[in-house]
């Protein structure tokens, strides 16, 4: 294995001596990609390495962010946490992206070799990677632990599926138990808005934003009127007018939205989507919508699989984590175990770290969980 660059660092918090390693992956196509491996420096005994598999997009070994004065690498505190517990962590550059100057997301993007960041194509990168640590002496017998967030959930859990190369468990958060296609459709159903509007105006938790919620004094409905909706009045927003604002009014707001989407995607046009969807490619999101879903993949993994989940997810809902639980339940299946986390959104609410300096329950769990597996 070709290493770029050796760095060691203290964590005075901690009093720990990481070591943090740049190392270069060779693909199985010819191309590479560089990776960070961090792990207890001067430890030859590392139990456990955990692989961390992206959300969907451009990412980066660092996932550099600014958000308004605060910069932070996103991958510090995973870091952090798991070497403090004697476990490695590596992240890794997607294929066409390095590391850039540019705020806030700090990336630079090779448009051609960045079209390769197709479905199929990034579980093999994960797999090349998961060979390449596996070949280096001091991993040989170190147990391999996929930490999937998001797209890398599916991504994850195909590697498993597939045995190629040997992950020991599974950790997904921000879990897509549905087919990329079907997720879209629920983004686009007015039920994501929803969960995004609840914590403003639905004090009692009924997925409708009455009158009175809405036009409440309380702190919560005043920040999400200016905030949200520029103050506009109820009726404004009540699109069906049934006297009261749920997620058929965000349908039919968003529906013009979700079917020129589908028609870009279906007319490849690359440019569009990227301008005005997301970061990726329509090649992407056709190969997606052809994937099996985890929802029946799962159940064909015996290793064992943790997922953790926000009910305030508002880009995948929880509902699927309680379908693969009925699912697990009914075939008899006992290598699946999920927690759910009141107050939780797609990351499990990681930004509280930035801004407050506490860990979320939901992210600490992980790395307790994680600990956990090699006692």
């Amino acid at each position: 294995m070709k290493k770029i660059g050796l760095l060691i660092i203290m964590v005075l918090s901690c009093h720990h001596i990481f070591a943090d390693e740049i190392i270069s992956i060779k693909l199985s196509d010819g191309d590479s990609i560089s990776g960070r491996l961090e792990f207890p420096h001067g430890n030859e005994d590392i139990p456990l390495l955990v692989i961390f598999v992206h959300g969907t997009g451009p990412n980066t070994y660092l996932n550099k962010r600014k958000i308004g004065n605060i910069e932070f690498n996103y991958f510090d505190l995973f870091a952090a946490e798991f070497n403090k517990r004697n476990i490695g962590f590596f992240t890794y550059n997607r294929r066409g992206v390095t590391l850039g100057d540019t705020p806030p997301y700090y990336d630079k993007i090779d448009s051609a070799k960045y079209s390769k960041y197709l479905p199929f194509n990034e579980v093999r990168d994960v797999e090349s990677i998961i060979s390449h640590l596996k070949n280096d002496g001091r991993f040989s017998k170190t147990k391999i632990v996929l930490l999937g967030c998001s797209e890398g959930t599916i991504i994850a859990s195909m590697v498993a599926d597939r045995k190629i190369e040997k992950v020991d468990a599974l950790l997904l958060f921000g879990y897509v138990n549905e087919n990329l296609s079907d997720v879209l459709k629920w983004q686009y159903s007015g039920k994501a808005s929803l969960i995004n509007l609840r914590k403003y105006f639905d004090s009692n938790r009924d997925n409708i934003i009455q009158r009175n919620e809405y036009e409440s004094t309380e702190e919560g409905a005043t920040i999400g009127r200016s905030k949200l909706f520029r103050n506009a009045d109820f009726a404004s927003l009540d699109l069906v007018k049934d006297s009261v604002i749920d997620y058929k009014d965000f349908e039919v707001k968003l529906a013009d939205y979700y079917e020129y989407l589908m028609l870009m995607i279906d007319a490849g046009n690359n440019n569009w989507v990227w301008n005005n969807y997301f970061r990726v490619t329509t090649r992407w999101l056709k190969e997606h919508f052809l994937l099996e879903a985890n929802k029946t993949r799962l159940l064909r993994i015996d290793i064992s699989i943790y997922i953790f989940h926000g009910i305030d997810d508002g880009n995948v809902p929880v509902e699927g984590v309680y379908d693969i639980q009925d699912r697990f339940k009914s075939a008899g299946k006992e290598n699946l175990q999920c927690y759910i986390f009141e107050g939780h959104n797609h990351d499990l609410n990681y930004l509280q770290w930035q801004f407050e300096r506490q860990i979320p329950e939901g992210l600490d769990s992980i790395f307790c969980k994680a600990e956990l597996l090699f006692k």
